[in-house]
């Protein structure tokens, strides 16, 4: 099933009332669609490093979700606790599991480091990212900026079409 068939299935089956319900439901079609191979080109994790490749999926996944809290706080900053609860608890339910499970831990963790410096700043969140690569010293500085790019696009594209 497509992206876009996902969303329309997910939006058929919502309440017209409910614009949170909407919001949840796109961002779960988005985040299922969403593709890190920029990403983890970046940190050097090929396609046959299956166990890193795992676990960096895991980070980059929760990363998207505290991104989109972050866009939640600028859209509907009353109700963003509500709305990114009841998104962590859905999909809780959703996809039972220990990678689940690490990924909403991971969420969580992800929103607490950009909730300092919002959308202004990624170069935190980039470096994190960075320290699971093994690099040399001088390739450190650049991925990092690299990767804050690719985190700013991301956010950029949530924001733009979710909210």
């Amino acid at each position: 099933m497509s992206r876009q068939q996902l969303a329309e299935v997910l939006t058929d089956s919502l309440p017209e009332e409910s614009p949170e319900v909407l919001v949840q439901a796109n961002f779960t079609a988005l985040l299922e669609g969403l593709d890190f191979a920029a990403e983890l080109e970046i940190l050097g994790i090929g396609r046959m490093q299956f166990m890193r490749r795992r676990q960096m999926l895991v980070e980059l996944r929760g990363l998207c979700m505290g991104l989109w809290r972050l866009a939640l706080a600028s859209s509907f900053p009353h109700n963003a606790d509500q709305i990114f609860a009841s998104f962590l608890r859905a999909y809780a339910d959703r996809f039972p599991g220990k990678s689940s499970t690490q990924i909403l831990e991971r969420a969580s963790q992800y929103w607490g480091m950009l909730q300092a410096k919002g959308d202004r700043d990624f170069s935190d969140v980039a470096r994190h990212l960075c320290s699971f690569a093994p690099q040399e010293e001088k390739d450190a500085r650049a991925r990092a900026l690299r990767l804050a790019l690719l985190i700013r696009n991301t956010y950029k594209m949530i924001f733009d079409r979710l909210i």
